[in-house]
């Protein structure tokens, strides 16, 4: 089963244009950025006050954060344990009781499907493509054919998981994904074992020991703890194997799957845009 072909109708930011592949199962893979003119929109209902609270708490949260990995430079643990070769899993949760005190966070577990999300989004929230132009191309860029050059594709992977380790830091090292996307978790396990072959060796085992949770849970939403896990998920994303949605809570933010590694972001708030633009230009990447 492909996963591309049950795809609605997602946005390609760099031509312009929207791809239709027929009918979709998987409602929340609907894109939902609006045409190259207006792609850098940021909706009609957007609140454009500023918080100097929540500026003052993002700043606190850096400056902790630098903190904390100046300690860890200083007291490096270099003596391998025993615990290093446990493969790690997923946590499945209970949205309804999970303390989390965020309106991006209801947000993200209440929308029936993307198109409801994406709907709330133009109203209220902040969105961009993270991408490695820093412009949108016309059509007659000639560097458009890079968007079907596997090799590289892949060879700007690295960016990616740049990016993606820094706001997991951020993050103080947790997320959730959504994999609510299938109609049960039986076809998410038939799908992911059909797109194994399209992950690295790392993350085959990885991928193994995430289906062992998903045969006794019936929950859509997962809890990550691990970078390696993470990884396996993110670039899942990034070579349109999976489609599917994360939520960072320190500094709220939604990642959401898409074509061409252009991956769409919502943030809840101007100064938390502020705050991850820089990590993607420490990164490599740039918002559009």
């Amino acid at each position: 089963m492909s996963i591309i072909s049950e795809v609605e109708a997602v946005f390609n930011p760099k031509s312009g244009t929207t791809i239709r592949n027929g009918n979709s199962k998987a409602k929340k893979d609907t894109g939902y950025l609006q045409k190259y003119d207006s792609v850098l929109s940021q909706g009609d209902g957007a609140s454009r006050r500023r918080c100097s609270w929540k500026s003052t708490k993002i700043k606190e949260i850096l400056k902790k954060e630098s903190e904390r990995k100046l300690t860890m430079k200083k007291e490096p643990d270099l003596e391998i344990q025993s615990q290093d070769g446990i493969i790690p899993k997923i946590q499945p949760i209970d949205s309804d009781t999970v303390n989390i005190n965020s309106e991006l966070w209801e947000l993200y577990i209440r929308a029936d499907d993307y198109d409801d999300l994406l709907i709330e989004t133009e109203k209220k929230y902040k969105k961009v493509v993270l991408d490695v132009f820093n412009k949108p191309m016309l059509k007659e860029d000639p560097r458009l054919d890079l968007l079907s050059n596997n090799y590289f594709k892949l060879s700007q992977e690295s960016k990616f998981l740049c990016f993606i380790k820094k706001v997991f830091e951020l993050n103080r090292e947790k997320c959730y994904i959504d994999l609510g996307t299938f109609g049960n978790n039986q076809d998410l396990i038939e799908f992911l074992i059909s797109q194994e072959k399209l992950f690295d060796q790392i993350d085959k085992y990885i991928i193994l020991k995430q289906i062992e949770i998903l045969r006794k849970s019936k929950e859509p939403i997962y809890l990550i703890d691990d970078l390696n896990v993470l990884n396996m998920f993110f670039k899942g994303f990034l070579r349109e194997s999976l489609w599917s949605s994360l939520y960072f809570n320190t500094v709220p933010l939604i990642i959401k799957t898409n074509y061409d590694i252009s991956i769409p972001l919502i943030f809840q708030s101007e100064e938390d845009k502020k705050v991850y633009e820089k990590i993607a230009h420490e990164s490599g990447l740039f918002f559009l």
